[in-house]
C-alpha cells in the first residue's frame, strides 16, 4: 500500500514537472514571436525620424544600425503586458479544448493550482520590466544621443568634399568644402572661405573670416582647437535707429588680421550636448526616487517614476486579464475576449496614471503606496472573477465537451 502511494505521488510530481515545463516553454515562445511583432512595427514606425537623425548628423551605417538596435528597448515595458497577455490566453485556451486542464484536474490537481506555473512568468515579466524601463532604456536613449554626437564632432574635425554648417545659439560656424576653399585661397582677397560668427556681449557680436582651417577637439576639456590661416576678424556693434523697425549692425573698425592664428573653441558652443540629468527620461529608477542625486524636479521625477512603475506592474495584472478572458471565451465570440483583455489592461494603465496625477504632490513614496494598492485592488476582483467562471475556464467551450 506504502508502495503504490509512493508510486502515484511520484507520478503526479512528474506530471507537474512536465506540465511546467510543457507550458513555461509554450508561454515563452508564443511570448517571442508576439514581441519580435510588436518590435517590428515600433522600429518601422521610427524609420523617418531615425533617418532625419542619421541624415542631420552625418552618422555611418554602423552606428545607424546601432541606432536602430538602441531604440529597441523604447517599446519593451508597454509591450510586455500586452504581449503576456496574448500568449498566457492563446496558451491556455490550447490546453482547455485540448481537455489538458480537465486531466490535470482529474490527477489530483486542484483547478488553481494548474495556474501556478503563471507566477513564474508574471514575475520574470515584472523583473524584465523594471529592469527595462528604470536601467536598460535609460541607458539606451543615453546612448543614442551619444553616438549622434560622436558622429556630428567627427564631421567637424575631418575634412569633407560637402560645406558643413553648424548652427547653435551662441555660435554660428560655416566651413566651405575643399573644393571651394581651394577656388577661393587663388582669389587675390579670399578671406570669405570660413566664417564663424560669435557674441561678445549684448551689444556687439564678432565675425571672423579665414582662408584655411584645421580642427582638433580636446572632449576633456570641452574645447576646440582651430588653426585658421588668413584670418580677418571684426567687432560689430547693434544699434537700433528710430527710423528702421528691425535693429542695424555698425563696424566698430576694430578689425584684427593674421596670417596663422591658433584659437580654442568652447565645444558646448558649437555642438551642445546636455548633461543626462537634464532628461528626465535618461534617468535610472532609483535616480527618480531619489532626485536629490539629480538635478531635476521633485514632482517630475515622481511623475516619470510612477509611469514606468505602472507599466511594470501591469504584467501582475496581464495573466490575470488572459485568464479573465478566457473564461468569456465562447464559440459565439471567440474573435472578442482577447481585444477586450488588451484594451482593458491599457484601461488600467491610463486610469491609474489619472489618479495618479492627485498623489505625486504628496511624494514618490505615497504615490508608491496607492500604486501598489491599485494593482492589489485590480488583482483582487480579477481573482474573484476568475472564482466565479471556474467552470468556464476548465470545460472546452470552441467545441462540445
Amino acid at each position: 500500500m506504502t508502495y503504490a502511494r509512493s508510486r502515484m505521488v511520484r507520478f503526479k510530481n512528474w506530471l507537474k514537472t512536465l506540465y511546467v515545463r510543457q507550458f513555461l516553454r509554450i508561454v515563452l515562445l508564443q511570448a517571442a514571436m508576439a514581441m519580435g511583432v510588436i518590435e517590428a512595427i515600433f522600429l518601422a514606425e521610427r524609420v523617418p525620424m531615425i533617418f532625419r537623425d542619421v541624415i542631420h548628423n552625418h552618422v555611418s551605417v554602423l552606428d545607424t544600425g546601432l541606432i536602430f538596435l538602441l531604440s529597441a528597448p523604447q517599446i519593451l515595458d508597454l509591450a510586455l503586458p500586452l504581449v503576456l497577455t496574448v500568449a498566457v490566453y492563446r496558451t491556455v485556451l490550447a490546453m482547455r479544448e485540448n481537455r489538458e486542464l480537465l486531466v490535470l484536474c482529474a490527477s489530483g490537481q486542484s483547478p488553481f493550482a494548474c495556474m501556478r506555473p503563471l507566477g513564474l512568468v508574471t514575475v520574470a515579466a515584472l523583473v524584465c520590466s523594471i529592469a527595462s524601463s528604470g536601467f536598460i532604456n535609460p541607458a539606451a536613449l543615453y546612448s543614442q544621443r551619444l553616438v549622434l554626437f560622436s558622429a556630428t564632432y567627427h564631421y567637424l574635425i575631418t575634412p569633407s568634399p560637402q560645406s558643413q554648417l553648424f548652427l547653435s545659439q551662441k555660435r554660428t560656424l560655416y566651413i566651405p568644402s575643399r573644393v571651394a576653399a581651394d577656388h577661393v585661397q587663388n582669389a587675390p582677397t579670399g578671406h570669405e572661405a570660413l566664417f564663424i560668427y560669435e557674441p561678445v556681449d549684448k551689444t556687439h557680436f564678432r565675425i571672423i573670416q579665414a582662408e584655411g582651417l584645421h580642427a582638433t577637439g580636446f572632449p576633456p576639456e570641452k574645447l576646440l582647437a582651430v588653426n585658421l590661416s588668413q584670418m580677418l576678424s571684426r567687432i560689430f556693434t547693434i544699434t537700433d535707429k528710430p527710423e528702421v523697425e528691425a535693429p542695424c549692425c555698425a563696424d566698430t573698425q576694430d578689425n584684427v588680421t593674421a596670417d596663422k592664428v591658433y584659437k580654442a573653441l568652447a565645444l558646448d558652443d558649437i555642438l551642445p550636448f546636455a548633461p543626462r540629468n537634464a532628461d528626465g527620461a535618461e534617468l535610472t529608477l532609483p535616480e527618480l526616487f531619489f532626485p536629490s542625486l539629480e538635478k531635476i524636479g521633485s514632482q517630475a521625477s515622481t511623475r516619470l517614476a510612477m509611469e514606468r512603475l505602472a507599466r511594470a506592474l501591469l504584467c501582475l495584472l496581464a495573466p490575470l486579464v488572459a485568464l479573465v478572458a478566457l473564461s468569456q471565451t465562447t464559440q459565439r465570440n471567440s474573435a472578442l475576449p482577447l481585444p477586450a483583455g488588451c484594451l482593458l489592461l491599457m484601461s488600467c494603465n491610463v486610469v491609474t496614471q489619472w489618479l495618479m496625477g492627485f498623489v505625486i504632490p504628496h511624494g514618490v513614496w505615497v504615490s508608491s503606496a496607492a500604486l501598489l494598492a491599485c494593482a492589489a485592488l485590480l488583482c483582487g476582483l480579477l481573482l474573484l472573477l476568475l472564482r466565479a467562471t471556474s467552470n468556464r475556464l476548465l470545460l472546452p467551450q470552441l467545441f462540445r465537451a
